[in-house]
């Protein structure tokens, strides 16, 4: 029986484009829409998607009473009409900047505060039959306020943080009622491996 590697393989060459348009451009990802082949059985089909920015997230911790805490902003999402609970979170869209430093800033930007310690948690593609977005999630602690506040704008305006026990988190994302792809991804994540580690 073969042996499987676990693991997402690259294929740059399993469908060859024979024609690509770009119908939308925008400020954060433009539309593409792409004629192809596949090469293993010929099939020809068009496919529509994002071509999206990369993106980093936080997951910030700090020792509760009986459990961690973590931190959690809310915001205003139009395209769902929802006011939702989030891990802070933002784009890589400042050039040169690599992942740890983005989700420093965006710590800093979104909440007023900067942390000692920093670790890669988890890493994942959040739509990947329609946008080729990644997303790296950073494991953050030792939280102290930031030296200076930020000027938040439109929707980001309205950011509230709040810390909350990180089982109730867990549980919240188990019953449905946090949906935010990034809060579940690092949540459950850091969940995995503290009890992979007994600390569960």
């Amino acid at each position: 029986m073969e042996t499987m590697e676990l693991r997402d393989q690259p294929a740059p060459l399993h469908a060859r484009v024979t024609d690509s348009a770009a119908p939308y451009r925008g400020r954060i990802f433009d539309v593409l829409v792409d004629d192809l082949v596949l090469e293993t059985t010929g099939a020809t089909m068009r496919r529509e998607y994002m071509k999206h920015d990369d993106a980093v997230a936080v997951v910030a911790l700090r020792p509760g009473v009986t459990d961690e805490e973590i931190l959690l902003i809310r915001q205003y999402r139009h395209p769902v009409r929802a006011m939702m609970w989030e891990i802070p979170a933002g784009l890589l869209d400042v050039e040169g900047e690599d992942s740890c430093t983005a989700a420093q800033r965006e710590l800093a930007e979104e909440t007023d505060l900067v942390a000692q310690t920093w670790e890669p948690l988890v890493q994942f593609l959040t739509s990947p039959g329609c946008s080729d977005e990644g997303i790296q999630v950073f494991l953050a602690r030792g939280l102290q306020p930031a030296e200076q506040r930020f000027a938040r704008e439109d929707e980001e305006a309205e950011i509230e943080a709040y810390w909350f026990p990180l089982g109730d988190v867990v549980q919240a994302v188990l019953a449905g009622r946090l949906r935010c792809p990034t809060l579940v991804a690092g949540v459950l994540a850091y969940s995995a491996r503290q009890a992979a580690h007994g600390r569960g």
